[in-house]
């Protein structure tokens, strides 16, 4: 089995996981991606935000990250961070009826890297506030495109869902 008990072998799968979407993301960005619209940017507190969160997951790799299941349930997250990644790419022309198809994908690929490299502790210093400040700005965009669009923006948010197709 692999050996998630080592710290390096668990720093070399994170770092290997988060280039791999990364560039999933680089590439479907300039694919002319119509689920990514640049119509709202983003709140200035966004990115220090991420960058402590995704800085404090890396703190707990160390101390508190180990082999769950055996090595089986780090394989599952690995697993589960390859489908984001897939996805990722998969949505860049948006999902029917979901509104925000790549922070649902985001969040999936942020909820798996904790599991892949077996640290418990990571979703509650990445995967909630990665869910905090997503819906934030999911709600921000949300009324910011209604106010600035009007009825075609608010009819197509009572259509459609957030994240998740017949659940936000």
């Amino acid at each position: 089995m692999i050996p998630f008990d080592l710290a390096l072998w668990r720093f070399g799968t994170c770092g290997t996981l988060l280039l791999l979407y990364g560039i999933a993301e680089a590439i479907a960005r300039r694919s002319g991606s119509g689920a990514d619209r640049p119509g709202v940017p983003p709140p200035r507190w966004l990115k220090p935000a991420s960058f402590l969160a995704v800085g404090g997951f890396y703190l707990l790799i160390a101390p508190t990250g180990q082999a769950l299941a055996g090595g089986w349930g780090n394989l599952l997250g690995i697993a589960l961070a390859a489908a984001a990644t897939l996805l990722r790419f998969a949505v860049r022309r948006g999902v029917r009826g979901v509104r925000h198809p790549v922070v649902a994908v985001r969040l999936l690929f942020y909820a798996a890297l904790p599991l892949a490299v077996g640290v418990p502790w990571g979703w509650a210093a990445l995967t909630l506030p990665a869910l905090v400040m997503s819906a934030y700005c999911s709600l921000r965009e949300d009324r910011l495109l209604s106010e600035r669009l009007g009825a075609p923006y608010r009819e197509l948010m009572s259509r459609t869902h957030r994240w998740v197709p017949g659940m936000w």
